[in-house]
């Protein structure tokens, strides 16, 4: 309740009623009514979409894109402060391009346990942002045409799995790209499973996903050059962070967390592969 109510305040300021629309879907199993009415009294006009019991992120991200009406679909998370004039940056986007998006900068963390979750989950998106046609774009920061949502089959766009998304995307030639006008701030602070089940969960759910209609030789193989990801993960975050030339002493207090953090993905990873997802797709919360 407490992230949510700064990531709206944020919003809020900016959101003008004519041209954005602010739409917070939530498990309501998880969710205090009183942070609701609160949020109500000091931003009129939230529109609140109360998802069944135990939805995952995906399928939150689902509800709101099917109930939101403009032609321009933004998505964040609680988590995320905007930066001043982030609605004007999205706006600005057009929807020249199906997916543009954007940066996220870490928030005033104060354990390096924090700071190992943001290099691992975010870092690659931290500033300055890439050029490039194919850069990665994050799943909470970024705004979408309703013309390229609208051309996704119904089961991929009810449960919004935008890695997988993003990727077909681009494979495609669908033009996207990363702004670095479009920045949002995590603000979050993670507890000690963030850096062990939850990272095993969504690897394994990914790598189902990802090969789980290939053939058993394939799965094996794939699984097998998975025990090297620990070292290609740990390198690719180290030389992200060092390319852009700051918060490398960060990254140097928080290496330990981010070596279990990117050892329980790996090991989902692996798992997936070679028995499939399990319940971990439930676990995307």
């Amino acid at each position: 309740g407490a992230l949510l109510a700064q990531c709206v305040a944020a919003l809020a300021v900016q959101a003008h009623p004519d041209e954005v629309e602010i739409i917070i879907a939530r498990d309501a199993s998880r969710f205090d009514d009183v942070d609701r009415t609160e949020l109500d009294g000091r931003t009129p006009g939230l529109r609140w979409i109360d998802a069944p019991p135990g939805a995952t992120v995906p399928r939150l991200r689902g509800l709101g894109i099917a109930q939101a009406r403009a032609d321009l679909i933004a998505l964040i998370e609680d988590d995320c402060l905007v930066a001043d004039g982030w609605c004007r940056a999205a706006i600005a986007t057009g929807g020249d391009c199906a997916a543009v998006g954007g940066a996220v900068e870490p928030g005033p963390y104060r354990k390096p346990l924090d700071w190992a979750v943001y290099f691992c989950e975010y870092g690659r998106f931290m500033l300055p942002v890439p050029s490039a046609p194919d850069a990665p774009l994050t799943g909470n920061n970024v705004v979408y045409s309703r013309h390229a949502l609208a051309g996704l089959p119904d089961a991929v766009r009810s449960d919004f799995r935008e890695a997988f998304v993003h990727a077909a995307w681009q494979q495609a030639g669908v033009p996207t790209r990363v702004s670095g006008s479009l920045i949002v701030r995590n603000i979050n602070t993670w507890s000690l499973r963030h850096v062990t089940t939850a990272p095993f969960h969504h690897g394994r759910a990914y790598a189902a996903e990802r090969y789980g209609a290939r053939q058993a030789p394939v799965r094996v193989a794939v699984a097998a050059l998975a025990l090297g990801l620990p070292l290609l993960k740990l390198f690719r975050i180290a030389a992200g962070t060092l390319s852009r030339g700051r918060l490398t002493g960060r990254l140097l207090v928080a290496f330990p967390w981010a070596m279990i953090f990117v050892g329980s993905w790996s090991a989902g990873e692996i798992l997936g592969c070679l028995a499939g997802p399990g319940d971990s797709q439930s676990r995307w919360r």
